[in-house]
């Protein structure tokens, strides 16, 4: 069976150098556009991602500071006082400066430390930068961090105590004791978060 001379000549049309022409221009025309969308819209994504990423391990070294400031005040409080050796009149007086001072701080730290880990899943729905390894593993994470501060905050609060405690007393060793405690559990706990900081990180940034 042969073509009739319609077929050729659509044929013809089909294969002129114009036609392709016109068509390759049609079909770049919506192509590329939808194209170079698609990549632009991906690299905006990835930087919004590791934008938060750098943002989740400024706000821990921000939160982890006011903490260890907290400690290192209460710390450098007892080591003054065996040094010093203050009368008892003198303890007291100290010992309203060591509160208003740990007060002062923990309303600055209380401002941020419970809530920036909490608006990582709000913005990550607003902002669409939907992490990597899904909202459930994000909000694991999140309560995660949010244990360790806790754990944290307590330990400070455990050698607090005994400092602004009535029957404080710098010479029968209690409060070292008590230190040594606390530091060993901040350790652990400080290499617990930052494991818990990388799984934060890597919610947001893709794997290479």
């Amino acid at each position: 069976m042969t073509n009739g001379p319609g077929s050729n000549s659509l044929l013809g049309v089909l294969r002129h150098p114009l036609f392709l022409l016109v068509i390759g221009s049609v079909i770049g025309s919506f192509l590329i556009p939808w194209i170079g969308e698609k990549i632009n819209r991906k690299k905006t994504l990835q930087e919004a991602r590791l934008r938060k990423a750098i943002e989740i391990v400024e706000n821990n070294t921000k939160t982890v500071s006011q903490l260890n400031a907290m400690v290192t005040r209460l710390s450098s409080f007892h080591d003054n006082n065996v040094k010093m050796k203050p009368s008892p009149e003198k303890v007291r007086e100290l010992q309203q400066k060591l509160i208003a001072d740990l007060d002062d701080r923990w309303s600055e730290f209380d401002k941020t430390a419970w809530w920036w880990p909490e608006d990582l899943n709000t913005e990550a729905t607003i902002l669409g930068t939907t992490p990597v390894t899904g909202k459930d593993v994000l909000r694991q994470h999140i309560s995660a961090y949010k244990t360790n501060i806790l754990e944290t905050s307590n330990a400070m609060k455990a050698l607090k105590g005994p400092c602004i405690s009535a029957d404080y007393n710098y010479t029968d060793g209690k409060v070292n004791l008590i230190r040594d405690q606390v530091n060993k559990k901040l350790g652990e706990l400080f290499d617990q978060r930052n494991k818990l900081v990388n799984d934060l990180v890597n919610d947001f940034v893709e794997p290479q």
